[in-house]
């Protein structure tokens, strides 16, 4: 067995990064420290796989809801996030027996270290994601049927809030909650046995952040199975924002940022023009005009210099960056994956027929016309 102490949690913040589009250093820092003063005061948490909890345990997802930068401003009190989980405990009427990460980037992935070690609990290897996705509902849980409420909020300034709400309500009813908090809050959520997680949740993704974060060979990437692909390297042309969409142009509740678009000029290779259309997160890549790749696999860019993730919201003219799409879990590949990741109506490509795994195209157009594999990782 893993256990999580103090030199592996160094490992686990540097990992947590590779997958982190929007991270703040000072939330980061603040959060890694608060995990450091929990395995402190504590101790080791203990990471196991979800398949080897056993029949009949409860287990408690966990998640940083809001701005990370309001966390960095307005720091916890070390109580949150177990104040959610007895919170999401008395409503059941039962003890949770391990908490899971919704995913394993950034702050989440720290957080999840404080939660397991505050409350005296193991920590599944795996999350609900395996990937970053912006809305709350959005993971492998939902599309397992299992039921994202109730929602237990712990906020720094000690409130406590329990949510019931229909999964596709939740997004909507929490955050106006989180604003009035002060911009962030801690979550309880995805309550559920053992059995139905261990084949719901995407497995390893912890012991991938602790890997990446302790690589020598410079590729934090190595440790991604498939490996990550790269479209191409360019150079920042522009960045367009296009109108913000209102709350009916789409199903469900609008993403919880403005829409951007960012054009690359490849300044190797065929010299296409690339537009990646982002909201929260890039959702779609076109080259040239067409596509090349889309959510729900995860497309990042990284600064050509060193490779780290560069937000959209930093994204200015001048930047040259790498673009480089990391495959999906294979339950974001399914109709309803497909479904749940085009949550607000935002992702402009149709579901690939099923039996297609490979619906962004692993090719792209060369000059002549002819399919041309993109370059791995």
């Amino acid at each position: 067995m893993t256990v999580l102490d103090a030199a592996r949690l160094e490992d686990l913040a540097r990992g947590a990064l590779v997958l982190a589009a929007g991270a703040e250093q000072s939330s980061h820092r603040a959060s890694l420290d608060w995990a450091r003063a929990a395995i402190g005061e504590h101790g080791p948490v203990p990471l196991i796989e979800a398949g080897a909890l056993g029949a009949g345990r409860l287990c408690v997802t966990v998640s940083l809801l809001g701005s990370s930068a309001a966390l960095a401003e307005y720091l916890p009190t070390g109580t949150e996030p177990r104040r959610a989980v007895r919170a999401l405990e008395r409503r059941l009427g039962r003890t949770a027996d391990a908490v899971v990460a919704l995913n394993t980037a950034a702050e989440n992935a720290l957080l999840s270290v404080v939660t397991a070690a505050s409350c005296g609990l193991p920590l599944v290897d795996g999350d609900g994601c395996g990937r970053v996705l912006p809305l709350l509902e959005q993971t492998t849980f939902t599309i397992a049927g299992i039921d994202i409420a109730p929602v237990a909020l712990a906020t720094p300034a000690g409130d406590v809030v329990v949510v019931e709400a229909a999964g596709s309500r939740v997004e909507e009813l929490v955050r106006p909650l989180v604003l009035a908090a002060g911009g962030w809050a801690v979550a309880a959520c995805y309550a559920v046995d053992s059995e139905r997680l261990a084949a719901a949740v995407v497995p390893g993704t912890v012991s991938r952040a602790l890997a990446a974060g302790r690589t020598s060979s410079g590729d934090a990437f190595a440790p991604w199975q498939p490996r990550p692909r790269r479209l191409g390297i360019g150079r920042i042309a522009a960045v367009e924002h296009p109108a913000q969409p209102g709350p009916d142009a789409a199903a469900g509740a609008p993403l919880p940022s403005r829409p951007t678009s960012v054009v690359v000029s490849e300044t190797e290779g065929l010299h296409r023009r690339f537009r990646l259309e982002a909201h929260n997160e890039v959702l779609l890549v076109l080259a040239d005009g067409a596509p090349v790749a889309a959510a729900p696999d995860q497309i990042l860019m990284l600064w050509a210099a060193d490779r780290r993730v560069l937000d959209v919201e930093r994204a200015v003219p001048g930047i040259e960056v790498e673009i480089v799409v990391i495959p999906a879990a294979p339950a974001w590949h399914s109709p309803p994956g497909r479904r749940l990741a085009a949550a607000g109506g935002l992702l402009l490509l149709d579901p690939a027929p099923e039996g297609d795994t490979s619906p962004d195209g692993d090719t792209s157009a060369d000059e002549d016309g002819e399919g041309r594999e993109e370059t791995p990782w």
